[in-house]
């Protein structure tokens, strides 16, 4: 997976090799400056951290989306614990919700086979952990699934700005381990929120 940001900068076009954020630097005919950016995930360090969840869930927030994942008592509905991945709405939008268009499918053909059980009335737990990311990797093979958070700060992006470099840095920040069957579960409840959302209007930082 892989995406285009643009945000506002001006220098000649430069490209960067073997850097997971590869940049270039161009000027539009209008004369504005613009720096495109992709993230290549296989160039990605894989994050330290690492969870598994067999409970998801995902709520708007007061900044973009709170991405929940939990793990579950055995035999119960009570979880034992939780983390939240603070997502922002723009890149919920442009980066998560559409680099799985054609993987959601995928996903579903595989989900349906396993007959995945839905969990009500789960009982929250006050053990918690919360993060912010702005990127994430998904993927699966067959009953296995995983995703990659990532953030890309605003800080790197100042920097790009204003002194023309090929490359951001690209901080791993956990990775989640899950059935595919929740990952589909996972994609649904996106989906309810995204087919709520107006539409977002382009802006300095447009996903392709």
């Amino acid at each position: 997976m892989s995406k285009r940001n643009r945000i506002g900068s001006a220098g000649a076009l430069q490209v960067s090799g073997g850097a997971a954020v590869k940049m270039r630097f161009f000027q539009t005919d209008q004369g504005q400056g613009l720096c495109e950016f992709m993230v290549d995930y296989r160039q990605a360090a894989v994050p330290e951290r690492f969870y598994y969840a067999d409970y998801c869930d995902v709520q708007r927030a007061r900044s973009g989306f709170g991405l929940l994942f939990g793990k579950l008592v055995a035999g119960t509905s009570k979880l034992r614990t939780k983390i939240e991945i603070d997502f922002p709405q723009e890149m919920f939008v442009k980066q998560l919700w559409a680099s799985t268009k054609d993987f959601y499918k995928v996903v579903q053909t595989i989900a349906e086979k396993m007959h995945f059980p839905t969990v009500a009335d789960v009982e929250d737990t006050d053990k918690v952990q919360t993060f912010r990311a702005n990127n994430v990797f998904i993927g699966a093979w067959g009953e296995e699934a995983v995703m990659d958070f990532y953030y890309i700060s605003p800080r790197e992006m100042h920097y790009a700005q204003f002194q023309q470099r090929v490359d951001a840095g690209l901080e791993p920040v956990i990775r989640v381990l899950m059935s595919t069957g929740l990952l589909f579960e996972f994609l649904e409840k996106c989906r309810h929120h995204i087919e709520s959302l107006p539409e977002i209007q382009v802006s300095p930082m447009e996903v392709r």
